[in-house]
């Protein structure tokens, strides 16, 4: 799974750079000994041992190079599209894998199928049948909207509930704090199925939510809100997967490849903003140095910014490391 999503990301690259003439050396499926390559219209196209990813090595990326076909020789806007393409492809991956689930499992609309007792909502004198069409006067479609709307669990919230007789009350309400961390009003949807518009829609829409979630969990990380024990790398990523398939094949294996498949889109973001970070190494990092290049006029040294990027891959080969070592500790617990 993470080497499809991976292998998305790169392809994004691929694409873009062929499309606007950049020579690619090597297009790889995999990652480490090559196994398998065939070369086609100036590309090795390639499978490697390690199905952890891929990557796709173009002319000029990294080095001085005076090839006319070189990514270097590209304007600053398409050199910046060039690497802003893989992270788009992943937030198209997640939101076609997204629109997916929710056109098989159905969504959570905005009617009240039932309230928890003692709840918030409950106290506020909801009930089954009824629905709740805005909170702060924004309209509210679906139970996702509230998800997105209701965060703050010191807040007051203005939730305008359309009771069984049609009649519109609004109701002051405080979420209280969920034991996942989180706020809920306390109350379950009315599930419903939707069109194929309307699941990719509500696709887009789960998409945007999750990037939101992404960033804010970056800002923590950041901030030292999350501590580095709570990170997780591939071998967390693995163990989760697991957990997730097992219990979905508890009702079906379309259940469990549901699961995996909103999984596999909950990845695809997260890698889309991680490559978007203004960080050597990764795509962001070269959109800024780009963006630098566009402010001065002229083009960078090339040698140095090839410096920043190895100094900044060395790091994040370490942080990996440290987080693949800090899943075993946590496997082995």
């Amino acid at each position: 799974m993470f080497g499809a999503i991976v292998l998305v990301h790169e392809w994004g690259h691929f694409i873009t750079a062929k499309k606007f003439g950049v020579q690619v050396n090597e297009f790889s499926i995999g990652m480490g000994w090559k196994i398998w390559g065939k070369f086609h219209n100036g590309t090795l196209y390639t499978i490697r041992l390690l199905p952890i990813g891929g990557f796709c090595a173009m002319e000029g990326e990294n080095e001085e190079s005076n090839n006319p076909t070189s990514l270097s020789s590209k304007s600053p806007l398409k050199r910046i599209i060039v690497f802003a393409a893989g992270a788009f492809m992943n937030f198209l991956l997640a939101w076609l894998l997204f629109s997916i689930v929710i056109g098989y499992s159905g969504y959570g609309s905005n009617t009240i199928k039932s309230v928890i007792e003692n709840s918030p909502i409950a106290n506020a004198g909801a009930v089954a049948g009824e629905t709740i069409i805005a909170i702060d006067g924004k309209k509210i479609k679906t139970r996702n909207d509230v998800s997105t709307m209701v965060t703050d669990g010191d807040k007051v919230y203005g939730v305008s509930i359309e009771g069984l007789d049609g009649t519109v009350r609004v109701v002051p309400i405080k979420p209280q704090p969920k034991e996942d961390g989180g706020v809920a009003l306390g109350f379950y949807a009315v599930a419903k199925k939707g069109s194929v518009l309307e699941c990719i829609t509500l696709g887009y829409s789960e998409t945007i939510s999750c990037l939101k979630k992404t960033l804010e969990g970056f800002v923590m990380i950041i901030t030292g809100q999350v501590h580095f024990k709570d990170m997780m790398g591939i071998v967390g990523v693995g163990q989760v997967s697991t957990q997730v398939w097992n219990e979905g094949l508890k009702y079906s294996y379309m259940v469990a490849i549901m699961n995996m498949f909103q999984l596999a889109a909950l990845l695809s973001v997260n890698l889309s903003v991680l490559n978007l970070l203004p960080l050597p190494a990764l795509d962001g990092g070269r959109i800024f140095f780009t963006l630098i290049e566009i402010v001065r006029g002229k083009p960078l040294n090339q040698e140095k910014e090839g410096y920043f990027h190895v100094v900044g891959f060395v790091f994040l080969m370490g942080l990996m490391i440290a987080i693949f070592f800090n899943d075993i500790v946590r496997l082995m617990g």
